[in-house]
């Protein structure tokens, strides 16, 4: 057999700050785009977001973040590449068999349009590209798939040379405004075939602020440690809220209401596991559980940065071959006697929510608005001061874009 040759894959996501913003439909209008969207797309990209939030996460092992769409996004790129058992298992994970494809990749081109396009209050860029090694030329209609419906840039460079590195560091630096660097230690190698990468960063101001004047410190208690003292904020007003006897939720709406964060708490008979157990089976909180209520919500301010190899998550979700040296098959992307696997696929997030915003970036590279109800008698109380969930996601297209698990707010890595 020949040399093997492989694929690193990069994800990125960087959510940040406030931003003024930008947009060219109402929101009546981007509704309108948005119903006509294929709704597997985000179910799918969403559950796999859960299901590998089933495999990362462990109770005490700290903050963890991800981005569903960077990773989904990242995979539908490779995914076009791919051919015999290796697409049958991809497409098995999002969502899409491989006769599919022409409706996935049409289906990422809508959604990347309308996600760029947020509204005012709210910037959210998205760019993907394919680095090939140079002297193995990649398939011209694999490029042409990745420029037309992904958007992606093409770059050609020396994979095995120190360069490269640089290069692409500085490219995933660049598209997450510089929240996320080193990205790559080491070139891929001389047995690299490509490198591609999903790099995000958001930016979304409160449609309503946290008043600075009403952050004090508070308690916060991590599981199994001492009692820690964070810069708690806080809001009173109307907020679309739901309760559960296990749980708390209250969405917090970004701009004119095209992005929201949705905090999840446990109740304090229950825990993060058994919330992050109830995610995995039935998914997350449906928008008929809120309805628009009085109360007080107490949120920490919070950094985080995560960073994680996706590869034993994958294969554990049924994507094997693919990571196989002897098996892969991504015979689409290149025309080579040798076959071509993913050697890693490594993601990285950071995110800063604060009395202004939230400032989230991600970066994934594989080696090659909700309506009213009557406000309750009663006001609610949230305080978040024990381990939460949390998640961004676009209110038109149902895609998450950001999945969180915070269990110190004072652990920043």
């Amino acid at each position: 057999m020949g040399q093997r040759l492989s694929i690193l894959l990069l994800a990125v996501l960087l959510l940040a700050g406030c931003s003024e913003g930008g947009s060219t439909m109402s929101y009546a209008e981007r509704q309108t785009a948005a119903a006509e969207l294929d709704s597997r797309l985000a179910e799918q990209s969403n559950r796999l977001g859960v299901k590998l939030f089933g495999q990362l996460w462990k109770p005490g092992g700290g903050n963890l973040t991800l981005s569903p769409y960077s990773v989904a996004a990242a995979l539908a790129l490779a995914y076009n590449g791919s051919a015999g058992e290796t697409a049958e298992e991809l497409g098995g994970l999002l969502g899409y068999a491989p006769e599919e494809r022409q409706k996935l990749n049409t289906g990422h081109q809508a959604l990347l349009r309308l996600l760029k396009d947020g509204g005012p209050g709210v910037e959210l860029k998205i760019a993907n590209s394919v680095w090939g090694m140079k002297g193995l030329p990649l398939r011209r209609d694999y490029l042409k798939t990745g420029e037309d419906f992904y958007g992606a840039q093409i770059k050609t460079t020396d994979l095995a040379a120190p360069k490269s590195v640089r290069q692409i560091n500085e490219w995933v630096s660049d598209h997450t405004e510089q929240k996320i660097d080193g990205m790559l230690t080491e070139p891929p190698g001389t047995e690299a075939v490509a490198v591609l990468v999903n790099a995000l960063y958001f930016t979304g101001g409160w449609s309503d602020v946290f008043p600075d004047e009403a952050t004090q410190q508070a308690d916060f208690y991590p599981p199994g440690g001492a009692t820690v003292q964070v810069m708690m904020m806080k809001r009173s007003g109307f907020l679309p809220y739901a309760a559960h006897k296990d749980w708390q939720a209250v969405k917090l709406p970004y701009g004119e209401g095209q992005m929201e964060m949705v905090v999840v708490l446990p109740a304090e008979a229950s825990s993060l596991q058994e919330l992050a157990d109830r995610l995995e089976a039935e998914g997350l909180p449906s928008d008929e559980d809120f309805a628009t209520s009085r109360g007080t919500l107490r949120l920490p301010r919070f950094t985080a940065s995560y960073g994680t190899e996706l590869s034993k998550a994958l294969q554990a979700l049924g994507v094997k071959q693919a990571f196989d040296p002897s098996r892969g098959d991504f015979s689409l992307m290149a025309d080579l006697d040798s076959p071509i696997y993913f050697e890693q696929v490594i993601h990285k997030t950071y995110i800063d929510v604060n009395e202004r915003g939230t400032e989230a970036a991600a970066s994934t590279v594989i080696d090659m608005r909700a309506g009213s109800a009557p406000p309750m008698d009663k006001p609610f109380e949230m305080t978040v001061n024990r381990p939460f969930l949390f998640l961004i996601r676009d209110v038109q297209t149902k895609v998450v874009l950001f999945l969180g698990a915070v269990e110190n707010p004072l652990d920043t890595d």
